[in-house]
Order: structure tokens, then sequence, then C-alpha cells
């Protein structure tokens, strides 16, 4: 073989072989390219369903706040209608010893005990 012959040989493989990167490259980029935006789309499916379990969690602590305003305000309004029973119940009982003690002392009184 002389050097003309190896040097278009040489010009065939290295052209077929430029060729073949240059596919192997288009194909790499196009499966790069939809592998990307398949993960773009997955990524954009995975924020919006976080998004709505965001909202769900921040309306369950709503009614959760809610819920306990009324029970606060459900529990105040219990504590002073018990305070005022409570004090009534103390005048009531305060007003039957000062009854019996009056009745005492008619009773010692009218029975000559009294000092």
């Amino acid at each position: 073989m002389d050097a003309e012959s190896l040097a278009q040989i040489e010009h065939v493989v290295t052209n077929s072989i430029s060729k073949e990167t240059a596919k192997l490259r288009e194909e790499f980029e196009v499966r790069l390219s939809e592998n990307l935006k398949e993960a773009d789309r997955h990524g954009g499916v995975l924020f919006e369903k976080m998004g709505r379990r965001l909202d769900l969690v921040v309306e369950g602590f709503e009614g959760l706040r809610k819920g306990q305003a009324v029970l606060r305000q459900l529990i105040e309004h219990e504590s002073l209608e018990l305070q005022s029973l409570m004090k009534l119940s103390c005048r009531q009982l305060q007003d039957r010893v000062e009854t019996l003690e009056q009745r005492v002392q008619i009773i010692e009184k009218n029975l000559g005990l009294s000092a």
C-alpha cells in the first residue's frame, strides 16, 4: 500500500468516526433534553402536590386555632359563671350561719345560758 491509499483509508475512517461521533452526540443531546423536560414536568407535579398539601395543613391549623378560641371563650364564660355561683353560695351559707348564730343566742338567752 502506498501513502496515498493509506491517506485515503485514514480519511475515510476519520470521516466515519466523526460522523458516528456527531450522531451519538446528537442522540445524547436529544435524550438529555427529553429527560430534562420529563424531570421538569415531574418536579412541577410534585411542587403542585406539595402546595396543595401545605394548603391543607394551613387550613387544619386555622381550624384548630378557631376551635381553640371558641374553647377559650367557653371556658372563660363557664369560669365566670362558676365564680358567680360560688360567691352566691358563700353568701347564702354566711346568711344561714348568721341566722343560726342568732337563733342560738336567742335560745341561750331564753335558757339563761348567755354570758
